[in-house]
């Protein structure tokens, strides 16, 4: 998959976590086998790494930083501090078969690197997995994570009120992250969109129905920038015109238009 990125450094999470890492032994001669889980039960959700039990060996993530797994019709889509990763999946029985991985390509410090590099080389190793209810459960060689279902452990933030930050510029398949050290953000109140695309103040009507937002022309104060904040600047105006679909994910919003483009955002306040 090609994805992109003008590179960007991003701390999503502000507290430390950590994941399970222990050795995974076969059960007892004489039990009997459980049976794989329902393939259907995974795909459409989101899961982000749990803490761990007091008695159980854990591995530190990088501090600031949570895994994030989504399931999408045969696809997954993976966070571990740095990068948006993106790859083909399936289901095996009770082995999550995960490929062709690709993802954007941010800036980021060489221990974020390397945790995105960990998760994409345990994702490839074909790893078990079990659910139970909102926990899942992978595992390979001597790793185990234990993850929880994005709506349990971070309820959907609401779309009014939160101060949302543009994260990554989306195109069907493919993100690029913005320009490092760019501020575009979205807020809406009172039937207004206001906030800023970067480089310009804006602010609009924003008529909020049922999975959309129908945004008239926002004015805007442009102020003078870089090239890069101005393509920023026409990206984000390209999405804020006419009927857009939303959606909301935890603290991530996603604004789509109907030929595949769109913004993805994160709640910071």
């Amino acid at each position: 998959m090609n994805i992109v990125s003008a590179g960007m450094t991003i701390k999503w999470w502000h507290f430390l976590t950590v994941v399970t890492v222990m050795s995974i032994t076969g059960c007892g001669q004489g039990g009997a086998a459980a049976p794989p889980p329902a393939a259907a039960d995974i795909w459409g959700r989101t899961f982000v790494s749990a803490p761990t039990a007091p008695d159980e060996e854990s591995r530190e993530l990088v501090e600031g930083t949570r895994l994030r797994l989504g399931f999408e019709s045969g696809t997954v889509t993976a966070e571990a501090g740095c990068n948006h990763l993106t790859g083909r999946a399936a289901v095996d029985g009770d082995r999550l078969v995960v490929s062709d991985v690709g993802g954007t390509m941010m800036a980021c410090s060489t221990e974020l690197m390397d945790q995105d590099t960990w998760l994409t080389d345990f994702l490839q190793q074909e790893p078990r997995w079990r659910l139970d209810g909102d926990t899942l459960v992978l595992s390979a060689g001597t790793t185990r994570l234990r993850l929880v279902d994005i709506r349990s452990a971070e309820p959907d933030r609401p779309l009014t009120g939160t101060r949302w930050s543009v994260e990554s510029l989306l195109d069907g398949e493919a993100a690029a992250s913005v320009p490092a050290g760019a501020d575009a953000h979205l807020s809406f109140q009172g039937g207004r969109v206001t906030g800023s695309t970067g480089c310009a103040d804006l602010d609009g009507a924003a008529s909020i129905g049922d999975g959309s937002i129908t945004f008239s022309r926002p004015t805007t104060r442009k102020r003078t920038c870089t090239p890069d904040l101005e393509s920023l600047n026409r990206a984000v105006l390209d999405v804020l015109k006419g009927k857009v679909a939303y959606s909301i994910t935890g603290a991530r919003l996603t604004l789509t238009r109907a030929d595949g483009g769109g913004l993805d955002l994160r709640a910071t306040s």
